[in-house]
C-alpha cells in the first residue's frame, strides 16, 4: 500500500489536500469530482485502477491506521495500487463530502463516522447518512460511564439515584463531540440531564484524567481508552453504551443490560458515491468481507485494540438512522442545533 497522505492521486499533478485547503470545502468537493473524471466509466471488473481510501482525518490517529491497514488488505486481495489520502477540516465533513462527490466508479472510497450522523444537525454540512452509498462498518469504540472507584457507585443504578437528587460533572473529550452528545444523551435517557454539568476538555486522555484527579465525577469516554485505568488503575466503569460487552471491559455490563436502549460512540464504515452501479457496488462490498476476513487485517486490529463490528446493507442503513434521530434529539435539547 503506498502512503498517499499529502500527495497527488495517481492521475492528477496537483497536491489535492494542500489545494482543497485553499478552496474550501466546496471546491475539495469539485476537485473529487474532476479527479474522478479521468478515472474512467461505471461497470466492468472492479478495481480496474488505482483505489484511494479518503481518511477525513489526520494521520497518525484511528481512522488513518485502519485506513491503511484495509489499503494494505485490498492490494494483496488485488492486481492494482490502493493509496489512502488525509482531507481534513470541518470535522471530517471535507473528506467525507470529497468521497461522497466523486465521479461514481467505484475506485473512490469514503470513510463515515458518527459525525456524519450530526453535521446536518449541527449546522455543519449538509452531508448525511443518506448523501452516502455505505460498504460496511468494521468497527466501533462506544462510549463509557465511567467514575472513580471510591466514587462510592458500585452500579449505574447507584450513580443514577445519586444525581437525581444530586449535581454532577461529567468529563468530555470536547463540546460537540461524539463522547459529549454520547454522555448527553445517556443523562437525558436516564432522566438527570438537569444536574449533570458537562465539562468539555482538549481530547479523552485529559477527561479521563479529570475524573482520576477528582475535577469530575464521571466521564463519557471510549471504551478502550478508559480501559487500562479501569482493569489496573483507580476508575471504575459503570456501563458501556453499545448492544454487546466490549473486549477492552469484558466484566462491564451494557446499559441495554441496565434498560438504556443507547449505542453511542464513535465507529467506522466505508461508503462510495450514491451514484455507483449495482454491479460494480457488489463488486466492493464482497472485496470489503474478504478484507474484514483477512488474517492480516484481523490481527492488526486485534492487536491495536479495535473493537471488530460488521455492519452491512440494510442493518448498516437501519444503524446510521437510528443513529441520525437520536443524534438529532440530543443536540436540539442541548440547544447545538444549527
Amino acid at each position: 500500500m503506498r502512503d498517499n497522505s499529502n500527495g497527488p492521486s495517481s492521475n492528477s499533478g496537483m497536491n489535492r489536500r494542500d489545494f482543497a485547503k485553499g478552496i474550501g470545502v466546496t471546491g475539495a468537493v469539485g476537485l473529487a469530482g474532476c479527479i474522478g473524471d479521468l478515472s474512467g466509466d461505471n461497470g466492468g471488473e472492479w478495481p480496474s485502477q488505482q483505489v484511494e481510501i479518503v481518511s477525513p482525518w489526520a494521520a497518525g490517529g484511528s481512522a488513518d491506521q485502519t485506513s491503511r491497514a484495509i489499503a494494505d488488505a485490498g492490494e494483496r486481495l488485488s492486481d492494482v495500487a490502493w493509496v489512502v489520502s488525509n482531507q481534513t477540516g470541518g470535522s471530517g465533513s471535507v473528506g467525507m463530502n470529497a468521497a461522497a462527490n466523486a465521479t461514481p466508479n467505484g475506485h473512490t472510497i469514503g470513510l463515515a463516522a458518527g459525525e456524519i450522523c450530526m453535521f446536518q444537525h449541527l449546522g455543519i454540512s449538509d452531508l448525511g447518512p443518506d448523501s452516502i452509498k455505505p460498504i460496511m462498518q468494521y468497527t466501533v469504540t462506544p462510549s463509557t460511564v465511567t467514575v472513580h472507584e471510591d466514587s462510592g457507585w458500585d452500579t449505574l443504578e447507584d450513580f443514577v439515584s445519586y444525581a437525581e437528587d444530586n449535581s454532577v460533572t461529567m468529563s468530555n473529550s470536547g463540546t460537540g463531540g461524539t463522547y459529549h452528545i454520547a454522555g448527553a444523551g445517556f443523562a437525558l435517557e436516564a432522566g438527570i440531564d438537569g444536574n449533570v454539568e458537562h465539562v468539555p476538555y482538549d481530547g479523552g486522555d485529559p477527561a479521563i484524567t479529570a475524573v482520576v484527579n477528582g475535577e469530575a465525577d464521571v466521564t463519557a469516554s471510549g471504551a478502550p481508552e478508559v480501559a487500562p485505568q479501569v482493569n489496573d488503575g483507580p476508575l471504575e466503569c459503570l456501563g458501556v453504551m453499545a448492544d454487546s460487552e466490549h473486549s477492552a471491559l469484558p466484566d462491564v455490563p451494557t446499559l441495554a443490560d441496565e434498560g438504556y436502549d443507547l449505542q453511542l460512540g464513535s465507529w467506522l464504515a466505508n461508503f462510495v458515491s450514491t451514484d455507483v452501479d449495482d454491479e460494480t457496488y457488489e463488486q466492493i462490498v464482497e472485496t470489503w468481507e474478504e478484507i474484514y476476513e483477512d488474517d492480516d487485517f484481523v490481527s492488526f486490529m486485534e492487536d491495536g485494540g479495535y473493537e471488530m463490528k460488521q455492519r452491512t446493507g440494510d442493518e448498516l442503513d437501519e444503524f446510521m438512522s437510528t443513529q441520525y434521530e437520536k443524534y438529532g434529539e440530543i443536540i436540539s435539547e442541548l440547544g447545538l442545533d444549527g
